[in-house]
């Protein structure tokens, strides 16, 4: 990967086909605050696909936390990892900023879904959040990014500023996909048309993939969001034939997380045929 030697994550993940078929966990690194729970089971799931839950458990990201996670698929690996709950971003008063970062590799004919649920982003909270996939040929990657504002005191506060950065190489390390962009809470209250409206919560969802076609991905995403009440999104092709993408707003953190699930069932099911289980949370 492209930052590898500045990168040194607080968890990693490997995972590995077993002799009968089922992705297991062959290595795993996972230190303070992070913990990994054992790989579970659910129904609507292929037979060989492991799903499990990443917590933390120092309640929430804090000013000057620069947290990193790195999960390797192995070739023929199917996987879904997931939060168990929203992580709160707490508010940050002294000046400095917290930085999340996370390093995907899929390799030939994998399959990665890392869907957390959305970041809860506290009055004067800053976070950078920074994503890069490596997808090798075959290989599929969900993503999901998801971000609502909550002001506990109902004072009208909202976070500072949240950057995100999203970087998509392929094997030889061409860039494929970057999406970049930056927030500011104060622009979310003031409820701008062209910015947020009156959508106070907002997510972008990715479906990466060099070997499905681009246009029955975004078609089946388009009409999965057709279903959903309360939110304001759209999806399109991505560049260089690496898959598809949606963004969504939302007038809460309900709306969005209706939006996000029907979008991993869509490709759940464009992927594998059948729709998965809602996760217990």
């Amino acid at each position: 990967m492209s930052v590898a030697t500045e990168f040194n994550p607080q968890a990693f993940i490997q995972f590995v086909k077993r002799p009968d078929g089922a992705t297991g966990v062959g290595r795993q690194l996972v230190g303070y605050p992070f913990h990994l729970g054992r790989p579970l089971k659910f129904s609507g799931d292929p037979i060989g696909m492991s799903s499990l839950y990443l917590q933390s458990c120092s309640g929430g990201i804090f000013e000057g936390d620069d947290l990193g996670l790195r999960f390797l698929a192995q070739a023929g690996t199917q996987a879904h990892l997931t939060s168990a709950a929203s992580t709160i971003v707490h508010s940050m008063n002294s000046g400095e900023s917290a930085r999340h970062r996370v390093e995907i590799e899929a390799e030939a004919d994998a399959l990665l879904e890392y869907l957390p649920d959305p970041v809860i982003m506290f009055p004067h909270a800053n976070l950078t959040s920074e994503v890069e996939v490596r997808l090798l040929p075959g290989a599929r990657v969900l993503l999901g990014e998801a971000l609502v504002l909550h002001d506990p005191g109902s004072c009208g506060l909202a976070f500072d500023t949240y950057h995100s950065d999203t970087v998509v190489r392929d094997a030889a390390g061409r860039l494929l996909v970057r999406d970049r962009f930056m927030l500011r809470g104060n622009d979310l209250l003031r409820q701008r048309p062209g910015i947020n409206g009156r959508y106070q919560a907002q997510g972008s969802f990715f479906a990466l993939t060099l070997s499905d076609t681009a246009a029955d991905l975004v078609h089946a995403l388009r009409q999965s969001l057709a279903t959903v009440d309360g939110v304001y999104a759209a999806a399109s092709a991505l560049p260089n034939g690496a898959g598809a993408w949606m963004r969504v707003l939302a007038d809460d953190a309900i709306g969005l997380r209706s939006a996000m699930h029907a979008a991993w069932v869509a490709m759940r099911l464009k992927f594998i045929g059948s729709a998965p289980a809602n996760k217990r949370k």
